[in-house]
This record gives C-alpha cells, sequence and structure tokens, in this order.
C-alpha cells in the first residue's frame, strides 16, 4: 500500500481508546462494584448488545432520537442498546420461568446513544446496573439505593450528592399547580423540569409558558414550591403535604420518600457521599413511576451524573401482561473514571511482579522455566522476547514499572541461579537459588 492510500487513524467522535493507566483504573472500578454486588446477593446476567428495535424504541421522544438503529443484512430493524434496563426487561420476560423473584441482578456493560459528547459524556459507554424486580416496596429502594452509594463511597475520592425525586410526586405537583395544562403535556413538563439544573430558571419558566394551556403566574409558583427547602435542605414535603392534601397517593408517597432517605441516610452514614431530598430531579426516561435519583460529585459543577436510576413498575408490561414492580439504578463507569482523572493526578503505576532478562539466546530455555515457577505462585512476570543490551531490558522493565528483573547470564545459567535487582530501591542479590529468589518476590 503506497503512502497515499494509507488509511487515516482515527476514531468516531464521542469514543474514545483507553490507555493502560486507564484501563487498570476502570477495572478498579468494575472490580469493586462485583465484590459489593455480590456480598449483597445480586446476580449477574448478561445481555446482548443488538436488540430489535422496536424493543427499545418507545421509552421518550429525547430518547428515541438518540438511539443507534439500523437495518441489518436480514432486513431487520435493529438497534443498539441506550442503556441496560430496557433489555433487562426484555430478558425477565423471556426467562420468567427460570428466575426466582423477587429477582436481584447485577450487570456490567456497555451502552450507546447518539447524543452530543461532552467531557466525560460518550457514545459508547460502560454501566454497572443493579435491580431488583417482582416487588414494589420500600426495602427494595434502599437496598438497590444503598448498594449504590456503598459503592460510589468506596470509589469516588471526594464529597458527592445522591438526589432523591420522586415521579409522583412531582407529577401531582404539576396537575395541582398547572390545572388547566392539557394531561398529555405532563411528560413534556417532566423533561423540561429535569433541565432546571442544566438551563436555569428563567429559561424553564420560558419554556413552561409557552406551553398551552400554562397561566402566567403559574410557572413561578410551581418552580418555588420546588425549590423551597427545609432546616435540613431538602424539598419541604411537610408543606407539600398541606398543597396536595387533596391527593392521597401523593400523600403516601411522601411519606415512602422520607422514610427512604432517613433509612439511606443511617446506612450510609459516615462516607464521603451525602443524601437529598431535591423534587426537581425528574430524569428524562419515561419508564420511571415512583423514586428517581442523580448523583453529582461535589465541585464538578456541569460534569453531569455519575449514577442515576429510579423505580420502573410498568416496564415489563411492554413486553407481557404480566405485571412486575422494578427498580434500578446505574453506576456510569466511565463517567467515573472521567471524574477520577480529573480529580487526581495521573500516577505513576505501582511497581509489581517480575522480569526476566537475558544476556543470551542460550538462556532462553531456562527463563522459560523460571517464568512457569514464578506464574504459578501468581507472581506477575514476563520475560524479554527479544535478546540485546541488559541496559535496555531494564530499562523496559521500569517503563513497565515492574518490582524486580531476574538476570539470566552465563554464570546463571551454569550453576542454575538467578541475579535479582530491586527496580525501586536498587537492592542487589547476584547468583542466588532460585528458591532465595522467589522468597524475595513473595515478600
Amino acid at each position: 500500500m503506497s503512502k497515499q492510500e494509507k488509511i487515516q487513524p482515527r476514531k468516531l467522535k464521542g469514543f474514545r481508546d483507553l490507555l493502560p493507566y486507564q484501563a487498570r483504573l476502570k477495572k478498579t472500578i468494575t472490580d469493586i462494584i462485583w465484590k459489593n454486588a455480590a456480598v449483597a446477593g445480586f446476580e449477574v446476567i448478561e445481555t446482548p448488545a443488538l436488540e430489535f428495535a422496536e424493543t427499545l424504541l418507545g421509552t421518550g421522544e429525547e430518547t428515541d432520537k438518540e438511539v443507534y438503529r439500523f437495518t441489518d443484512a436480514g432486513d431487520r430493524s435493529v438497534a443498539l442498546r441506550f442503556d441496560l434496563t430496557v433489555p433487562f426487561a426484555r430478558y425477565v420476560v423471556e426467562n420468567f420461568s427460570e428466575l426466582v423473584f423477587p429477582f436481584k441482578k447485577v450487570q456490567i456493560g456497555n451502552s450507546w446513544r447518539g447524543e452530543k459528547p461532552q467531557k466525560g459524556r460518550y457514545r459508547e459507554f460502560c454501566q454497572a446496573d443493579l435491580d431488583i424486580i417482582g416487588v414494589d416496596s420500600l426495602s427494595a429502594d434502599v437496598e438497590v439505593i444503598s448498594c449504590i452509594m456503598q459503592n460510589l463511597n468506596e470509589l469516588v475520592p471526594q464529597g458527592f450528592t445522591m438526589s432523591l425525586g420522586h415521579r409522583i410526586i412531582l407529577s401531582a405537583l404539576i396537575r395541582t399547580s398547572l390545572p388547566t395544562i392539557d394531561p398529555s403535556l405532563e411528560f413534556k413538563v417532566l423533561i423540561v423540569l429535569d433541565k432546571l439544573a442544566k438551563i436555569g430558571r428563567k429559561a424553564v419558566i420560558d419554556l413552561l409558558l409557552a406551553m398551552p394551556g400554562v397561566d402566567a403566574a403559574e410557572p413561578e409558583a410551581l418552580l418555588s414550591r420546588l425549590e423551597k427547602k427545609n432546616a435540613h435542605g431538602d424539598s419541604d414535603l411537610d408543606s407539600l403535604k398541606e398543597f396536595l392534601s387533596a391527593d392521597t397517593n401523593a400523600l403516601l408517597e411522601i411519606d415512602r420518600l422520607k422514610e427512604t432517605a432517613l433509612i439511606i441516610r443511617k446506612l450510609v452514614d459516615g462516607g464521603h457521599g451525602k443524601v437529598v431530598v431535591d423534587l426537581s430531579i425528574a430524569r428524562g426516561l419515561g419508564y420511571y413511576t415512583g423514586i428517581v435519583f442523580e448523583t453529582t460529585i461535589d465541585g464538578l459543577d456541569g460534569f453531569g451524573s455519575i449514577s442515576s436510576g429510579g423505580r420502573y413498575n410498568g416496564l415489563v408490561s411492554r413486553f407481557s401482561n404480566t405485571e412486575l414492580a422494578g427498580i434500578g439504578g446505574s453506576i456510569g463507569v466511565d463517567r467515573l473514571l472521567a471524574a477520577m482523572e480529573q480529580l487526581t493526578e495521573k500516577k505513576a503505576a505501582e511497581r509489581n511482579g517480575a522480569f526476566i532478562a537475558l544476556a543470551g539466546s542460550e538462556g532462553r530455555q531456562y527463563g522459560f522455566e523460571l517464568l512457569k515457577e514464578l506464574r504459578g505462585l501468581g507472581i506477575p512476570s514476563d520475560i524479554a522476547l527479544k535478546e540485546g543490551k541488559l541496559g535496555n531490558q531494564f530499562k523496559l522493565a521500569d517503563k513497565r514499572s515492574f518490582a524486580w528483573v531476574l538476570t539470566i547470564g552465563s554464570e546463571e545459567l551454569a550453576s542454575k541461579t538467578v541475579s535479582l535487582k530491586n527496580l525501586a530501591t536498587g537492592e542487589e542479590h547476584r547468583g542466588i537459588t532460585q528458591d532465595k529468589a522467589f522468597a524475595f518476590l513473595k515478600n
């Protein structure tokens, strides 16, 4: 291929490569989530990245616009999943007889959305989802949300805030505050209110005033009720109980939300994160039916949420006549990775393991014998793949952050010994037995 024919190395906008240090940090994040999920009794599942388009579409006008969809070679309309929750609802119906309910699941995998890329927001992104399906209970809400908080307390290196909202309470507030609006516009009002933190108060009021049936003073009154806080900094649920006194269901959900927040705060007390009740949190997806939440890192204004979710009691009914209540939440693994990179200085990888340097090709067989022993002991290890100057091999071992170098020269080969050097301290041991060398490496 001539120089003119070379393909330009480039990526699609919103997609990214991970360097080794980033991939290590990402694995640390997912390892912690796997560990905590297993301890809490969540079971691992997997679903395909590609679904029939009809499976994914219809959960919200804004979301539908962002779905990657196309016609495949079999003339089928297919789409890449935009989250893990909707495919999970399909999974539950297809595998209903194999599951024990209530079913607790954890899944970590990539999703795709054709939204505008921003800092920490990509078009391909990894999510870690925790869900409980088959029960509508305050305890299930607490279990999912507190497990997510526990993970974030271990992962986020500074303060963060989880904000709890509630779709039923917010819908009741909209209906009561905007009494003449067409009921079909209620979800559009929710979408507008969900943008409050991004576009500001005045822009939200202007968008509400542009809707038919909204009187001039109503948006201001609605936002005032949403923004009113109690002495603890939460949305003033007690004053809302007075305003919504005619809505029995809303009053029950207010009490449920207050108790949920109380229990979660006790469970996660002492960590980096705090829990606040903020009814302006609406979440844009159309399948939420109860409590919703978003989590942001304090001080990273404009970065967006690192975790979100909520209750979705009607989602399974898209695929079956069986009604199954669900609650779930996601930790944005790639979003959290980007945040952690921004918050912490890039650090050199921790030194670990051993590198075998060969003075000549005649030591190759002995080197691989040692390599087998090292790996059998669980010691991360590698060997020079090309013999050359020992100095260059030491430089390679140093760049790859190995802790020790085992050198095999003619003397070591003849006596079946090794020479050992600690790259961090300079400590050396020449011509020692394999057992002595392994003892140093294991300490």
